[in-house]
């Protein structure tokens, strides 16, 4: 039979091929696009160097970082994803339940991480959250300290 119509197709091609889509292409256009903006940021540093100029490494870091992050925290998840479509469901399965809690946590981290990976990589991202602060915190202790009398 041709096509996804033969049972062997539905059961094992379909999910390979929603894997790629779904979860193996975000993941390989990530590594795609970081690569060639970690070399353009490297030429741009070394003819920085040249003329004695500078080019921060902030861009470099976090890019890196953040792609670097990114792989990491989606990876475990998108294995699941493939190994959960060969096996049969068990709840009682260490794998299909806690290591399904993991990857599925380290998925959700991904977006708490970029906060802190601009917060140690961006200089201007943190002066950015200090002004931020300071106008908030004594806004908040003021209607904090009319509260109390």
């Amino acid at each position: 039979e041709y096509g996804f119509s033969s049972p062997i197709s539905k059961k094992i091609a379909l999910p390979i091929l929603l894997f790629f889509v779904c979860a193996l292409a975000p993941n390989i256009a990530i590594v795609a696009t970081t690569v060639p903006t970690l070399r353009y940021l490297a030429s741009a540093r070394k003819t920085a160097r040249r003329v004695q100029g500078s080019v921060p490494w902030q861009g470099a870091l976090t890019v890196a970082l953040t792609a670097i992050v990114y792989c990491i925290s989606t990876l475990p998840f998108t294995f699941y994803k493939i190994i959960v479509g060969f096996t049969k469901e068990d709840k009682d399965n260490m794998f299909q339940s806690d290591y399904y809690r993991v990857s599925y946590f380290l998925l959700m981290m991904n977006v708490m991480f970029n906060f802190y990976i601009y917060t140690l990589t961006i200089k201007s991202f943190r002066r950015f959250l200090m002004s931020r602060f300071t106008t908030v915190v004594p806004a908040v202790s003021s209607y904090y300290s009319i509260q109390e009398t």
